[in-house]
């Protein structure tokens, strides 16, 4: 009697594992092709191309001619962030601006800059501050630069939620 009646329960236990595993195995086929896609859609997200934002800068810096180009760089491992991240490079070209902003530049650094001189980085730095509000996430920076040399010299950087370069003080401001 006793063998008679584990035999239903070894059945009953079988007929549920292969039930359990069966059930699994279609959730698993599923959402495993689900779970795929989201992820490259994840990756493309992560990758913006801020053509509005580069229309703005356009139109704020060239309005009297070609005066900076602005690129997208994607994917950027750097000092800034921890992840990977888009950086809207703001490049000066015109070499006569690129003179008086290495001029002003200069003077602001060593705490001999004119209130006009002052005012000229100033607006450069607010100008990146406020499209920068308008990034995607916190992580993406713009950045304007002007060429110094070989090298390229940061003016102003700014991500969504913070200035990266310290903006110059004005005299009649109060804290930014």
């Amino acid at each position: 009697m006793h063998t008679k009646y584990r035999e239903p329960i070894n059945k009953k236990y079988l007929i549920i594992s292969i039930i359990g595993v069966t059930i699994f195995a279609i959730l698993l086929a599923v959402f495993t092709p689900k779970f795929s896609s989201n992820t490259k859609q994840v990756a493309r997200q992560t990758t913006p191309e801020y053509k509005s934002i580069q229309k703005n800068l356009n139109q704020k810096f060239n309005q009297n001619g070609r005066v900076v180009t602005i690129k997208t760089e994607q994917n950027i491992n750097d000092s800034t962030s921890r992840h990977p991240h888009s950086v809207v490079v703001i490049r000066l070209t015109d070499k006569q601006t690129q003179k008086y902003l290495k001029t002003s530049y200069e003077a602001v650094q060593s705490g001999q800059a004119t209130d006009d001189q002052k005012m000229y980085v100033y607006s450069i730095q607010d100008i990146v501050s406020k499209q920068a509000k308008k990034l995607d996430n916190n992580y993406d920076v713009i950045q304007f630069v002007y060429k110094d040399g070989k090298k390229f010299i940061p003016v102003a950087s700014s991500q969504k939620n913070k200035f990266l370069i310290k903006p110059v003080k004005l005299k009649n401001q109060t804290n930014s």
